[in-house]
């Protein structure tokens, strides 16, 4: 089936620009030889929204703190190492803990607590949190804490594997009990131009660090600023190659969803092309040669 709406000489355009960002022989280590299977798909879908939503109610907590004018709590947002803000996501909003990991980290304490719910499903839109100022702070033992730990853990050696400063970072729960990803990735946005790249996500499991994976080595923007000429056009959709390995990262997702305006996105790898849709879903397209054959690739 070809693409909608995208002619494919447009397409096969792509594919080439995005392809010659592979050196001859390139592979990345540990990479995938098969493309991704559409469970490992629906797994990045996931993740990827989480992290769309994440963001979204992290904005929306801190807007709603700075509106509240409760000036100390904004003041030690980016102070302390142990310093944190923490969000839980539920189906109907979510919880934004602005608190402290306790010396002994046995315990998490709460400054702030912002909760909201989401205006609508698809994509969700967070209203305006409600803010609870608690005095003394509130000591939390459970998922606040276990999220914190997991957090400070991956902030010991984040620099050593990601050394950049100013990331945005974010804690979700793993596929078992008491394990988290934890992630940390540039500022998504800043005056009307998105950022991709530069970013990490790390596997902790009862407070032990299971898996590394940097998801780019580089930060794309989009709009791009410096082409003049570009700022003119409508953007019809984005193209990125994705050299780590054969298969779209959780950030994609996030991108996707958070850009304005919204468009799709292509996944170049060096053997697989995909799709991720405006609504965060990701299609399977096939392998790069059949497009530079000019060949049509059915979707999955």
């Amino acid at each position: 089936m070809a693409l909608p709406k995208i002619s494919t000489g447009l397409l096969i355009l792509a594919v080439c620009l995005a392809a010659s960002a592979f050196a001859p022989g390139q592979a990345a280590k540990g990479k995938s030889k098969a493309p991704a299977s559409p469970a490992q798909l629906v797994a990045i879908e996931e993740r990827g929204t989480n992290l769309y939503l994440y963001e979204r109610a992290l904005l929306v907590s801190m807007e709603a703190l700075k509106q509240s004018q409760i000036k100390a709590g904004l003041a030690n947002v980016s102070d302390g190492e142990n310093f944190s803000i923490l969000v839980q996501l539920n189906p109907k909003g979510f919880k934004t803990a602005f608190g402290r990991l306790g010396g002994e980290k046995h315990c998490y304490f709460i400054d702030f607590l912002v909760e909201g719910e989401w205006q609508d499903t698809q994509p969700k839109t967070a209203s305006t949190g409600k803010i609870v100022f608690l005095s003394p702070p509130q000591e939390d033992q459970s998922t606040f804490l276990a999220m914190a730990r997991a957090l400070n853990l991956v902030k010991e050696e984040k620099e050593a594997l990601l050394p950049y400063k100013g990331h945005h970072y974010a804690v979700l729960p793993g596929q078992s009990a008491g394990s988290f990803y934890v992630y940390f990735y540039p500022r998504p946005e800043d005056k009307g131009t998105y950022f991709l790249g530069h970013d990490l996500r790390v596997k902790v499991e009862a407070d032990e660090v299971k898996e590394r994976r940097v998801m780019h080595r580089t930060v794309l923007s989009f709009p791009n600023k410096a082409d003049k000429q570009r700022e003119r056009l409508e953007p019809v959709m984005g193209v990125h190659s994705a050299v780590v390995d054969e298969l779209p990262e959780d950030t994609d997702v996030m991108h996707v969803l958070l850009r304005k305006p919204a468009t799709k996105e292509m996944v170049i790898t060096k053997t697989y092309l995909y799709e991720i849709e405006k609504s965060g879903r990701i299609k399977y397209r096939g392998p790069i040669k059949s497009f530079l054959k000019g060949s049509k690739v059915k979707a999955n």
